[in-house]
């Protein structure tokens, strides 16, 4: 299962951030899967898990909070369409079985495959 994070933000770059490894922590420190250049977002904010094949988000105690659907949550499942916020920063969420072979979108930007390497965005 792969989890496609479509930034609302049309000047982001990327536009599409795409996790493939889990588990997968997101936040503003050095020491996270994805960094998002964000003053409103912690350090370590949120965890995503694949569980029993589906993508869960844990706030890991940050500051201003984790949203989904603009509810403050703890821990959530995350659903295709969900939007997901951290700070400042707001993702739509599709998910990509791992059966998917192909790239298909409109909004022709790259997918960037986040993985071992750390990557750093900013997307506020």
């Amino acid at each position: 299962m792969k989890l496609r994070l479509i930034s609302q933000d049309p000047l982001a770059c990327p536009r599409e951030i795409v996790l493939d490894q889990f588990p997968a922590e997101i936040g503003r420190g050095v020491d996270v899967a994805l960094r998002i250049d964000d003053r409103w977002i912690s350090r370590r904010h949120c965890r995503l898990e694949l569980v029993a094949g589906e993508i869960v988000v844990h706030d890991l105690g940050s500051r201003h909070g984790t949203y989904v659907n603009g509810r403050a949550i703890e821990s959530s499942l995350l659903q295709p369409g969900n939007e997901l916020c951290l700070g400042l920063s707001h993702f739509i969420v599709q998910l990509i079985p791992d059966s998917f072979s192909g790239v298909v979108h409109e909004s022709g930007e790259l997918d960037v495959a986040v993985g071992a390497p750390r990557r750093s965005f900013a997307l506020a």
